[in-house]
């Protein structure tokens, strides 16, 4: 991949801003627009070309993330109608690989990745028992919650049914989807310590790595993604 100091700029800069967001978030605020740019210029330098679900995707991720750290509570339709909008989004800009699966029952294949889904669904309903009465907007709640689910299960079947080697990146995508989100509720509902807070903001950073990565790949994948079912 071209521009891979642009990567490196982003890890660095966003190391950066976890250390100030544990002490000040208001500094935070004027550093990370500058990592959106950072890692969407990585993605353009190397697709030769705009992505504009990508764009509206890092655009209500930027959202997301600077009102959670303004005021969660005070916010909340915005932060969970933006998350929401985010991920749908880059669910139906990715469904086309999902398209290509071929789902054939194998249970030997696929027990590891249901007993990994059923587990995560079971801590996401502990947790959602711990926070509920406390959330300030149900529906939404709920909204965002299905999003969530809805990004685990494509991220877990996609690299389960086509092993493409691109397709590990999901992995990736999924796991820090699966701590971003719940420790945005810990962080603000259950327990305000920075090791949560770090968590979340670099599981944050993580997942625009591994996303954009996959989507500079995205039509060689798509083509070359037969040979690997």
């Amino acid at each position: 991949m071209r521009g891979k100091l642009l990567v490196y700029i982003f890890l660095v800069l966003g190391i950066f801003e976890i250390v100030l967001v544990t002490q000040d978030y208001k500094s935070y605020l004027y550093f990370h627009p500058l990592g959106v740019l950072l890692i969407y210029l990585f993605y353009y330098v190397n697709a030769r070309a705009h992505n504009y679900y990508l764009l509206f995707y890092l655009s209500c991720e930027l959202i997301n993330e600077i009102f959670f750290l303004v005021d969660f509570k005070r916010y909340f339709i915005l932060v969970l109608g933006c998350y929401s909008l985010a991920t749908f989004t880059m669910i139906y800009h990715l469904w086309p690989v999902f398209r290509k699966l071929q789902f054939k029952f194998d249970g030997n294949l696929l027990l590891g990745p249901v007993l990994g889904i059923l587990g995560t669904f079971y801590v996401f309903w502990e947790l959602t028992l711990l926070v509920f009465e406390e959330v300030p907007n149900n529906s939404v709640f709920f909204l965002g919650y299905a999003a969530l689910i809805c990004w685990i299960l494509f991220c877990t079947l996609v690299p389960v049914k086509n092993r493409h080697p691109h397709n590990v990146l999901f992995y990736g995508m999924g796991a820090s989807m699966a701590i971003m989100a719940p420790t945005m509720f810990i962080y603000t509902f259950l327990w305000s310590q920075a090791l949560i807070l770090v968590l979340s903001m670099s599981s944050m950073m993580l997942l625009k790595v591994f996303l954009v990565a996959y989507l500079i790949e995205k039509q060689k994948i798509l083509e070359t993604s037969d040979q690997y079912f």
